[in-house]
């Protein structure tokens, strides 16, 4: 834990610095105390836990540094969490009774129906209910403003202490895959106001060896792929919380001339709520959900419903999750047709953990034997560091505290540099 003070205000950071996520940062003065974020350190995780060993509690992923630490919750009045990637949205099963905003209180309990099975089921409420939490934007302890990231919704919050005012970005990226969702640099500068004294910033891809993929060289390979491909079926893979690339692929498919088919419940249902919460309109295109299991079949608000075998005679694109290789095996049979040169298409916000590479391997394993292309795009959920001048501009922070990064001394040399 270290501590930044401002007057009487003291920014205490228990996770994320030096380190990408993990993020808590506890703020104190004498009107406010509050947290933003209180996410899960996988660097720890990954140490200490796998397949064979697994944590027996909550408590014990906070001794193991995993979690913050109980001390962090001791003086803090209320919880602002920035998105629902878990190294920032942690364990619900909270310390203290203490209220807690969420970026979206329905979407987190439907992705929380993915944790009863292993480690997860530590991050799960006590009650096990989600009637206790509310929503960011029903908040009033912090300004907050939409900014686009690889999972949906995503804020950055301001927070007007006594001594200082403070924004924390939480994750974001300049670029959106889909713009009419959030304006990153538009609601930073709205959050800015006339100046802030702190920004709190992220920093994930400054010295990490990356794909540089902007969002038109993305638009025009996945283009280029399709135009190419001349087989009726092929499948794709997108993290269901990233609902601004599923939506540019999405139209890009109908564009193509296939039909995107969801054959996964939990899949199609964080969608189809996504997708409400932003009032998408299909207007007159098909998306269908079509599970394997004819037990299975329901409605959704946004998606027709049939059996697969009705649809082939379509061109359809089968939206899988990423380790879903065997719903290409049900598939591919219900619908006559051979998976040799079939083409998957992955699209990936984040790199990939060290637990999913070993998974992945097996995936691997089995579209080699399946006889499937697998294609990987990575398009970063985070700003690229080239970015980080634009930021710097739309805030004009007197000082900057580089959290969720690797390389904060960087950080530290070009906000110098680039300082108004």
């Amino acid at each position: 834990m270290k501590v930044f003070t401002f007057g009487k205000t003291k920014i205490r950071i228990y996770g994320g610095l030096n380190t990408i996520g993990g993020n808590c940062v506890v703020i104190e003065s004498p009107s406010i105390r509050i947290m933003l974020d209180q996410g899960m350190n996988f660097t720890w995780l990954e140490k200490f836990y796998g397949f064979t060993i697994q944590p027996d509690s909550v408590d014990e992923l906070r001794e193991m540094h995993v979690l913050p630490p109980e001390i962090a919750y001791e003086n803090v009045d209320v919880i602002y969490v920035s998105h629902l990637h878990l190294d920032h949205l942690g364990s619900l099963n909270i310390p203290r009774d203490v209220p807690a905003y969420l970026p979206s209180r329905d979407i987190a309990e439907l992705l929380s129906r993915g944790w009863w099975f292993g480690w997860r089921q530590q991050l799960l409420p006590k009650t096990l209910s989600f009637t206790g939490f509310r929503n960011v934007e029903d908040g009033r302890e912090v300004s907050f403003a939409r900014v686009s990231h690889s999972a949906f919704p995503s804020y950055a919050f301001r927070v007007e202490a006594d001594d200082v005012s403070i924004i924390y970005s939480g994750d974001l990226r300049l670029e959106s895959p889909y713009p009419n969702i959030s304006n990153t640099l538009d609601s930073l500068r709205g959050l800015a106001e006339d100046r802030t004294d702190v920004l709190i910033i992220e920093g994930t891809n400054f010295g990490r060896r990356m794909n540089y993929l902007t969002v038109p060289y993305f638009e025009a390979l996945l283009k280029d792929l399709l135009n190419r491909y001349d087989r009726r079926v092929l499948y794709v893979s997108v993290h269901p919380l990233d609902l601004e690339v599923t939506l540019r692929v999405l139209e890009l498919l109908w564009e193509r001339g296939f039909t995107p088919v969801f054959v996964n419940s939990y899949y199609a249902k964080l969608m189809d709520i996504q997708m409400n919460h932003v009032n998408y309109e299909i207007e007159g295109r098909e998306l269908y959900f079509t599970p394997p299991k004819t037990s299975g079949l329901y409605l959704l608000d946004n998606f027709e419903t049939a059996y697969i075998t009705e649809l082939r005679d379509r061109a359809v694109a089968i939206f899988i999750p990423i380790p879903g290789v065997k719903d290409v095996v049900t598939t591919s049979k219900l619908l006559g047709v051979e998976t040799s040169g079939l083409l998957h298409i992955t699209v990936l916000g984040e790199p990939l953990s060290e637990e999913w590479v070993i998974e992945e391997k097996k995936v691997s394993n089995w579209l080699k034997l399946l006889g499937l292309t697998s294609l990987r795009l990575h398009l970063s959920g985070h700003y690229y560091p080239h970015e980080f001048k634009e930021i710097i501009d739309a805030v004009k922070p007197r000082t900057i505290i580089p959290i969720h990064t690797k390389a904060p001394n960087t950080m530290l040399a070009l906000f110098n540099k680039y300082k108004q």
